[in-house]
C-alpha cells in the first residue's frame, strides 16, 4: 500500500482517450487513481482503483488488471450492506440476497481479493447524491469527492474527464460541479 505524503499530488485519470501524456509530471510519490477497467489509451499504472460494484456491474464488469501495481488499493462504490439495504439503488430483494452471495465470488473470480479493499464512505457518498441531487454520481465524482475531502492539502489534478458515460449519471451538473471545484481551486485539470 502506497503512502500519502504531505508532497504526494493525486492524479484521477478518467476513462476518455487519451489526448496527452502527463507521464512527466508524476514523481514518485505521487498517487494515480484510476477507474473499473482502465481505458488502455493512457498507460500510467494505478495506484488506486474505484469501481463500481453494483448489482448490475459485477454480472458484466471483467477487470483487467494490466494497469494495476502490486499494491494497488481498491474502492468500491458500495459495501454489501449497502446493496442489502437499497441504500442507493432500487434493488428487489431476491436480487439483493443473491448479491451478498454473489459480491464476494466476482472478488475471487476477478482477482480483487490480492489488493487491500476499501469501499466509499457513505458520507462521501451521499454529498455527492445531495450537492447534485441525483442518487447516482459517477465513480469518477465520488473519488474526487473523496480525495478532495480526505486529502484537502495535496494537490488534486484531473486529466481525461469529459462527463459523459453511463446514462443513469447527471452529466451536466457533475461537468458544472468539477468546474466549480476547478475555479475554486480544489482541483486543477490538465
Amino acid at each position: 500500500m502506497k503512502t500519502v505524503h504531505p508532497h504526494s499530488k493525486f492524479f484521477i485519470i478518467g476513462n476518455a482517450n487519451e489526448q496527452n501524456s502527463i507521464a512527466h509530471l508524476i514523481n514518485e510519490d505521487d498517487i494515480i487513481v484510476r477507474f473499473n477497467n482502465p481505458n488502455p489509451s493512457c498507460a500510467l499504472m494505478a495506484d488506486w482503483v474505484f469501481i463500481a460494484n453494483g448489482y448490475t456491474q459485477i454480472r458484466h464488469l471483467a477487470i483487467d488488471h494490466q494497469f494495476f501495481k502490486s499494491d494497488t488499493q481498491i474502492f468500491f462504490r458500495y459495501s454489501k450492506e449497502d446493496i442489502y439495504s437499497s441504500r442507493y439503488q432500487n434493488i428487489p430483494l431476491h436480487k439483493r440476497i443473491k448479491y451478498l452471495w454473489r459480491f464476494p465470488k466476482w472478488i475471487k473470480h476477478s482477482h480483487l481479493d490480492q489488493y487491500q479493499i476499501n469501499t466509499i464512505p457513505t458520507d462521501i457518498y451521499q454529498h455527492c447524491a445531495t450537492t447534485l441531487g441525483c442518487r447516482q454520481p459517477s465513480t469518477g465524482l465520488l473519488a474526487i469527492d473523496y480525495i478532495c475531502q480526505h486529502y484537502p492539502r495535496n494537490k488534486i489534478y484531473i486529466h481525461n474527464f469529459t462527463s459523459e458515460g453511463w446514462i443513469g449519471h447527471n452529466w451536466d451538473d457533475e461537468k458544472q460541479l468539477i468546474h466549480k471545484w476547478i475555479t475554486t481551486g480544489n482541483i486543477i485539470a490538465i
